[in-house]
């Protein structure tokens, strides 16, 4: 009785001939492998998204006399704002 041939191995080697092989100089350690990434704890992602949605409330002055109380997130602190009346920038 004749034993069933694996052909997984030609099949390999007939890809790598057709369509190239990487060199293993292209990646960082060998055979792709990469260090492994310190996990962030629980604590550390809380306060992360809560930074993100952090707001703070600013009075803003306008030249043409408008004032307005707005709540803008904490990215937007140094930025200037566009007065809703005249349209100018104002610095919140």
């Amino acid at each position: 009785m004749a034993r069933a041939r694996d052909f997984t191995k030609a099949r390999a080697a007939d890809r790598a001939a057709r369509q190239g092989t990487d060199s293993v100089v292209d990646f960082g350690l060998p055979g792709g492998l990469t260090p492994p990434r310190k996990r962030p704890s629980k604590a550390d992602q809380r306060a992360e998204a809560a930074a993100a949605v952090a707001q703070v409330t600013r009075l803003v002055h306008c030249q043409c006399g408008h004032k307005a109380a707005v709540t803008i997130p904490t990215s937007w602190r140094g930025r200037s704002l566009k007065c809703s009346r005249c349209g100018e920038r104002c610095q919140a």
